[in-house]
């Protein structure tokens, strides 16, 4: 199933739904089934339930929070194919419940990030071909303790943005970045997980597009705290188009992924080059944490995934794309914000500049 989080665009701004992808045409038009109302609609057309109740069901049962969603997956994932299959062959276009359209056209709603606001957003690098480019160009060998167990940062959950929704890139950096990753969404609560049990804790997957301020991370970490107003920046970490669930892989992971930039190929790879397996990623984010339903895991970058790779940049107004076979495409236009005056605590553009870090290994490869 292919999970969507929409704003219908004629509704007010705030509003979000639920829904699932029923049917997708070749041309990137798609029909999405609104969960909650065709929830509220099955429950009064077909079973006989009072209004006012089954809106209140539905409403709850389909949250608009796919994080809510998750925290009872393995109850609610059934519910919802049974919903689905129920509605199957029946023409609902045109149809309404009292919450609405019981289904969408891709053309008249906003897809927005899949996972609304995780309790934790996890980012890997766990590709060595990333690894040994990235650092290959500065001169430098990947590490010993890069190969003694997965390593990640912690990032701003608030920073996470879909597929029409804006990035806007802050005003402090010159040197815009991409990373081609995908995202591995838990739906199930765990600790200390074994690996061999690691993937029954995965609800799906999305694409992840952790956007970074190369020039930015050169300097934070120099300081060996780690990235920060490098990739924390409000609308840094791209997410969807859609939570595509995991029964619709096989393992291991391994599909094709791509980026383009202005409809130019700029990298390709296959998930199943990770050096860290999914399993091993989840295992290890679960030792010694309580992983939450609605947790997102970030791959890291698949080798040549990134501009900092390639010695290719984006610049403001380009489109970056990023493809993942069995979820789809992830597009992105680059928008600058306008020049404001920083503090102290900021980076501000001329302290970028004035920097003296000399340590190539600064430059940092996440």
């Amino acid at each position: 199933m292919n999970i969507a989080r929409f704003r219908p665009s004629s509704w007010p701004l705030q509003t979000a739904r639920s829904g699932v992808v029923i049917a997708d045409a070749d041309d990137g038009g798609a029909t999405i089934l609104d969960l909650a109302s065709a929830l509220a609609w099955t429950l009064i057309e077909r079973e006989g339930a009072g209004v006012n109740a089954a809106c209140a069901y539905a409403n709850a049962l389909m949250s608009s929070s796919t994080v809510a969603m998750l925290g009872t997956w393995e109850r609610t994932k059934p519910q919802i194919a049974e919903l689905v299959e129920s509605l199957s062959g029946a023409d609902l276009i045109g149809v309404e419940s009292p919450l609405g359209p019981l289904t969408w056209q891709r053309s008249d709603v906003a897809l927005l990030a899949p996972v609304d606001r995780p309790p934790t957003l996890r980012d890997f690098f766990a590709f060595e071909t990333h690894m040994k480019n990235a650092l290959g160009n500065l001169g430098l060998d990947v590490p010993a303790a890069w190969y003694e167990a997965p390593s990640h940062y912690v990032t701003r959950t608030a920073s996470i943005f879909g597929q029409d929704e804006q990035a806007v890139w802050p005003h402090y950096t010159e040197k815009r970045d991409f990373e081609l990753e995908f995202g591995i969404v838990i739906g199930r609560r765990g600790r200390d997980v074994p690996v061999e049990d690691a993937w029954e804790h995965i609800a799906g997957f999305t694409i992840f597009n952790d956007l970074s301020c190369r020039d930015v991370q050169r300097r934070e970490m120099a300081t060996h705290v780690g990235p920060a107003k490098t990739k924390g920046f409000d609308g840094a970490s791209g997410m969807g188009p859609y939570l595509v669930t995991a029964d619709e892989f096989t393992r291991p992971f391994d599909v094709a992924m791509r980026a383009y930039v202005n409809d130019e190929l700029w990298s390709e790879g296959r998930s199943g080059t990770i050096y860290w397996s999914v399993e091993q990623l989840v295992a290890h984010a679960a030792s010694g944490e309580t992983l939450l339903p609605g947790d997102v895991l970030g791959s890291g970058t698949v080798g040549t995934g990134a501009g900092i790779e390639i010695d290719r940049w984006i610049r403001p107004d380009d489109i970056v794309r990023l493809e993942i076979d069995g979820i789809g495409a992830l597009s992105s236009r680059v928008v600058m914000a306008p020049a404001v005056a920083c503090g102290s605590a900021g980076a501000d553009r001329e302290g970028i500049r004035s920097s003296r870090v000399t340590s190539a290994q600064s430059e940092g490869t996440r």
